[in-house]
């Protein structure tokens, strides 16, 4: 008996290791998505029978022209021509890398000219920023010089990585310099034998929403974690859906453009009739739907599948993978999951262990003392002080503390001399400085001095007239208030600083969600750019998808909770995330106390 008894109680605690060992298995499991850097090239062409000209510019179209077309040449030798894409982004991209300006260019005329003298054609690329007036060059112009006769002439431009929100315009402009009396410079495009074009490296402008975010169904729409092997038709369907963003719009995804998905099996070998297999559009708007099913059959290896992404544009660039996000598996008829397979070894050795298991279950909690230790155990939390290039998303219920956690920390970056911005979305401005001010911290000295600004997006939704320098109209205009907070950085100056946005959650009624997701990204991107330090807070109101996005767009994740327990009122606040670094990991209860803020509890005395 003490044998059986002996057996049972350690494959119990076999089972307690093997569940230790597969739980570790799954938080290890590597996970990525990718956005590569192509080449996008864009043809030169018009928009009707005008030539191009500063009044009406030519277009950047996506297809190869073929054919003749005596018609497409313009003489460049008196004036500047620019060529835009025909609509603005629809969502995020980046240009970072050399962009390549391949022109057929024709010199008649006067070509009796001495070598000495140099006749130049000069590139330039920009971008206009949704509700700007002007463009801004994103490199330097760039020259190359010409010689008589028709000539493929390439210029290149060293373009630094250029973050562009959605809603902005991209541009060249063309120019001949230095030409001679009675010469013409003419560009030719448009047909087979002079393909005048642009190649731009592009990232990020097509990727999955929310970020890496796959759906495995079954038929029914229901999201279960493994199929059964002995489903018949059509039960045995493993549906994947997802939804994109792309920059260019639904042409760029639609054939040639494709998303294709490949189902990986538990040796890692791609399915047959499953690999690269095209996915089926099903929405026209943004963001766009996709949908596939894979009829398994029942003769399939058990085990665990992985389901690869690919986001292909219309050029047959891949612009995006994804790899090891989503998984599922196939399993025999009855399987019973790990570890509730585990359960009658559990119940017998228990049984069976009634002093050592059961002891071990039951227990009495010892009560310990607490003690009262200063806000600055934050930066223990958080494994160290916050450096700069960091983006921050403070989570919380209402009550939770967020807004004042981000007061304090701004009290201690300005005692530090470091630059702040403050972005008001819940509050009046003047209800930051005065919580700040019962904390002990007067605030208008620093802005004097030019190391405070406040931007208010909240008096004119409350029907109110600002008085900040910076305000914003409305918070469903994202493009105006991005415009705002970065005039609200200037460079040099705000390096090292830090951007404290309270909250996010009012934009979730005035903005569409891949809005406000662009919106932190490019805020974030620019905050970062400048080492400094960029925080979010984000309410229950916010949705669930967009939540995981930035999440996703986080490099620390600070999540805080106002609960009750026996009728007590408390809170708790822990670290969720923190990209490469080590912190620590567990709730830290917290009170909130007049004229001190946030003070958290400990189970030892500060030393």
């Amino acid at each position: 008996m003490n044998s059986f008894y002996g057996t049972i109680v350690s494959k119990a605690l076999l089972g307690l290791v093997l569940l230790v060992i597969v739980s570790l298995a799954f938080t290890t499991q590597q996970a990525w998505g990718v956005s590569t850097t192509p080449k996008r090239v864009f043809y030169i062409a018009t928009s009707g029978a005008s030539p191009p000209s500063q009044a009406t510019p030519g277009i950047l179209a996506f297809l190869s022209p073929s054919g003749t077309c005596p018609s497409c040449t313009v003489n460049m030798s008196s004036a500047s021509i620019p060529f835009e894409i025909p609509t603005p982004l629809q969502s995020p991209a980046t240009v970072s890398g050399p962009l390549i300006i391949s022109l057929w260019v024709d010199w008649t005329g006067n070509v009796s000219v001495p070598m000495t003298f140099q006749v130049s054609l000069m590139g330039a690329f920009s971008y206009r920023l949704p509700g700007a007036a002007s463009w801004t060059n994103a490199a330097p112009n760039s020259t190359q010089r010409i010689f008589p006769g028709l000539t493929n002439v390439n210029i290149t431009l060293n373009v630094p990585a250029t973050p562009l929100i959605e809603q902005t315009s991209i541009a060249i402009e063309l120019s001949a310099i230095s030409v001679p009396r009675n010469a013409t410079i003419a560009l030719n495009w448009g047909s087979s034998s002079a393909r005048s074009l642009v190649v731009i490296p592009m990232s990020g402008y097509e990727t999955l929403f929310p970020s890496n975010t796959i759906s495995i169904q079954d038929r029914s729409g229901n999201a279960p974690t493994y199929f059964y092997l002995n489903a018949a038709p059509p039960n045995n369907l493993v549906v994947v859906k997802l939804f994109v963003v792309s920059a260019f719009g639904v042409t760029d995804v639609q054939p040639p453009g494709r998303v294709n998905m490949t189902i990986i099996d538990p040796r890692l070998v791609p399915v047959k009739g499953a690999t690269n297999a095209t996915m089926a559009l099903s929405t026209s708007t943004s963001p766009y739907e996709f949908i596939i099913a894979w009829p398994y059959p029942s003769n399939s290896t058990q085990g665990t599948y992985q389901v690869w992404i690919d986001i292909i544009d219309s050029q047959n660039n891949i612009v995006f993978s994804l790899r090891g996000q989503a998984t599922f598996g196939l399993v025999p008829p009855g399987f019973i999951p790990f570890p509730y397979n585990l359960i009658p070894y559990f119940i017998v050795g228990g049984v069976g262990a009634a002093g050592g298991v059961v002891g071990a279950v039951f227990y009495k909690r010892r009560k310990r003392k607490s003690y009262l230790i200063p806000f600055d155990y934050f930066n223990t939390l958080t494994g160290g002080e916050l450096g700069g290039g960091t983006v921050v998303t403070v989570e919380g219920n209402t009550g939770s503390g967020k807004s004042l956690l981000l007061e304090q920390l701004m009290a201690n970056d300005l005692r530090n001399g470091r630059p702040c911005v403050f972005v008001t979305t819940g509050d009046f401005p003047n209800s930051i400085r005065a919580n700040m001010k019962t904390l002990g911290f007067e605030v208008s000295g620093y802005e004097q001095s030019g190391l405070l600004t406040f931007v208010d997006g909240y008096s004119a939704e409350a029907g109110q007239e600002s008085r900040e320098k910076i305000s914003v109209p409305s918070l469903g205009d994202l493009t105006t208030l991005g415009i705002k907070i970065t005039s609200a950085l200037p460079s040099p100056s705000f390096k090292g600083g830090s951007l404290y946005f309270d909250s996010l959650t009012p934009l979730a009624s005035k903005a569409k969600p891949e809005s406000i997701v662009s919106l932190v990204q490019s805020v974030g991107a620019k905050v970062k750019g400048l080492f400094g330090k960029a925080f979010f807070t984000v309410g229950l109101g916010l949705n669930g998808a967009v939540q995981r996005q930035l999440e996703e767009t986080a490099d620390c994740i600070v999540q805080m909770e106002a609960f009750e327990e026996s009728g007590v009122r408390k809170r708790r606040l822990r670290i969720a995330k923190f990209r490469a670094r080590k912190h620590q990991e567990g709730w830290a209860l917290f009170t909130i106390e007049d004229g001190k803020g946030i003070i958290f509890y400990s189970k030892k005395p500060r030393k």
